[in-house]
């Protein structure tokens, strides 16, 4: 691996666990066959690998450079690296023009993507609600497109809960595992401190695991479950409850 410019001196395997497939778009597997691990909800590739374990040299490297070849193939059919990512903050935007336009991606961004606890697409006038100058709300753009966004809006009327805020990730079906909803959350965290708030809540639908693996990667707590809390499709479903304390 060193000859490819790769040093893998220190590295270990890893089992695949439900938080690292949770946060996953796609799961390689390598010849496993009909004995790969199965992931609900995950998208598998099995690429026939020959396992390179006392093969001679000479053919390792041949393993090694065909491995190379598809996961090259796979980037660029899957147009991963070829745009960086980037987060924008709303709240102040000083542009009226692109701020209107924004919520008008936020509203069809919403439909048809996954979601915490909600179970209906915003409408206009909810979207405009969101941008009250106390609430962030940061976007992740791709070359000018919106590939996901975090929004915040307050917890309860009550003069105690002021600073706390609610929050809600959303990321596009395309773009999923890219690291977007971090990306988001960790802009969210950054300007909800800005802003003054003092900590961010959210529910969580339980078999929602990429949510659930992208909040706790930035600092997020599964206080407990709520049961029978949010009602989707008539089905009563249990919740998962996550905060994290952003401000002093």
């Amino acid at each position: 691996m060193k000859e490819a410019g790769l040093d893998v001196s220190g590295a270990k395997p890893s089992r695949l666990t439900d938080e690292l497939a949770g946060a996953s778009r796609l799961l390689v597997t390598m010849g496993c066959g009909e004995a790969c691990p199965f992931v609900p909800g995950l998208e598998r590739d099995d690429w026939p690998i020959e396992d390179p374990k006392a093969k001679p040299l000479e053919r390792v490297r041949q393993i090694r450079d065909e491995v190379r070849q598809r996961v090259e193939r796979l980037i660029e059919t899957e147009g991963w690296g070829k745009k960086g990512l980037s987060h924008a903050d709303h709240d102040t935007e000083s542009d009226p023009d692109r701020r209107g336009r924004h919520r008008a991606d936020l509203q069809r961004g919403h439909r048809g993507q996954d979601r915490h606890v909600r179970d209906a697409a915003p409408e206009r006038e909810d979207v405009a609600r969101w941008f009250d100058g106390v609430h962030p709300v940061v976007v992740v753009e791709d070359g000018g497109r919106i590939v996901g966004f975090a929004s915040t809006s307050p917890y309860r009327p009550r003069e105690c809960y002021a600073k706390i805020a609610e929050f809600s990730v959303y990321v596009a079906r395309d773009d999923r595992g890219r690291g977007v909803g971090r990306l988001a959350l960790e802009a969210l965290i950054q300007e909800a401190a800005a802003a003054g708030l003092h900590k961010l809540v959210s529910r969580i639908f339980p078999e929602n695991v990429a949510s659930r693996a992208a909040c706790r990667s930035v600092g997020f707590r599964e206080v407990g479950i709520y049961k029978a809390h949010g009602e989707l499709e008539g089905v009563w479903k249990d919740c998962v409850i996550v905060e994290r304390v952003v401000g002093s």
